[in-house]
């Protein structure tokens, strides 16, 4: 029995040092071309090297798809840093994370989509992790020290699964480029500026609204970190704005509840100034790409002069 039981317990050893060896070799070879651990590493590189006064985009995908950041650049003579992410990560990661980058001087642009959580969801932070470390900073672990352990443990089988599954058939997005058009969710399908220019040339997909909810959303958690971003960039000597995400017409048409239910939380609660409203950002479905949030390059220009003129009247 005892002969078994060591068997056993070098078995697991071996096996959960072969899964963690697999794992490392997997993150090494795909931090080339992931999507999100790569955009994390390059924007904040690209944020570190770009001198302040600055403008900066602070939000989910929304506001990497829905900016043309040279377009801003030019119209307002600054450089800009689109450091939108994902909405998955959540608002206390988005503005966590930003906040290094701000400086004196600075303008900040925050754009939110209304679906948008408090928390990350953590297999998207575990991912993110992979490849930038601070991301793990994010992720709100339970009191149980085991089921952490578990869900580190997991993730990395599903590496180690996807590391195997890529020697049957490589990765697409090793072979992606911006030039063809398939591909959009990878490392470099980023402008030097950070916006997404991968899907410029890429056939749109049927914009599906039936996803988006139709009831009263509690907004009041994103914010709350908002807020706390705002007040603390404000210190820092930047100005702070938020502007509302591009959202559908079909899309909005049913989702009107949910859209003025947080509107009006924004308008009564939040502790920057406001460029424009809920109405001035919906567009038609032909403006859009692949979602009810993803602008295409017409809706994306058309969004980025809009913004334009609510800032220059703004400065007024």
């Amino acid at each position: 029995m005892r002969k078994l039981t060591l068997k056993l317990l070098l078995l697991s050893i071996i096996i959960s040092l072969s899964i963690f060896i697999l794992n490392k070799v997997y993150i090494n070879d795909s931090i080339s071309y992931d999507y999100s651990g790569g955009m994390l590493i390059d924007k904040h590189q690209l944020a570190e090297k770009t001198a302040s006064p600055k403008i900066l985009i602070i939000g989910g995908s929304s506001g990497s798809f829905g900016i043309n950041s040279t377009m801003l650049k030019e119209k307002l003579q600054l450089p800009v840093v689109n450091m939108s992410f994902i909405a998955p990560f959540g608002t206390y990661f988005l503005f966590n994370d930003a906040l290094k980058e701000v400086k004196k001087v600075d303008i900040i642009f925050i754009t939110l989509e209304y679906d948008i959580k408090h928390l990350g969801y953590e297999n998207e932070i575990l991912t993110a992790a992979d490849y930038y470390p601070n991301a793990s900073n994010y992720i709100v672990n339970r009191e149980n020290i085991l089921l952490n352990l578990e869900d580190n443990f997991k993730h990395k089988v599903k590496n180690v699964r996807q590391f195997f599954l890529n020697l049957l058939k490589p990765d697409f997005r090793k072979t992606a480029k911006v030039s063809d058009s398939s591909s959009v969710y990878f490392r470099g399908a980023f402008s030097e500026n950070g916006d997404i220019i991968s899907q410029l040339n890429n056939p749109p997909k049927v914009v599906d609204y039936h996803k988006f909810s139709t009831e009263y959303v509690d907004f009041s958690e994103q914010i709350m970190d908002l807020n706390i971003f705002a007040e603390k960039a404000k210190l820092k000597g930047a100005e702070v704005y938020f502007i509302y995400p591009p959202l559908a017409e079909s899309t909005f048409n049913f989702g009107k509840k949910a859209v003025f239910s947080i509107s009006q939380q924004i308008e009564k609660d939040i502790h920057c100034k406001i460029l424009g409203n809920e109405y001035d950002f919906v567009m038609p479905d032909s403006m859009f790409f692949d979602s009810f949030f993803h602008l295409n390059y017409r809706g994306r220009d058309i969004r980025t002069n809009k913004i334009i003129s609510l800032y220059n009247q703004n400065k007024i």
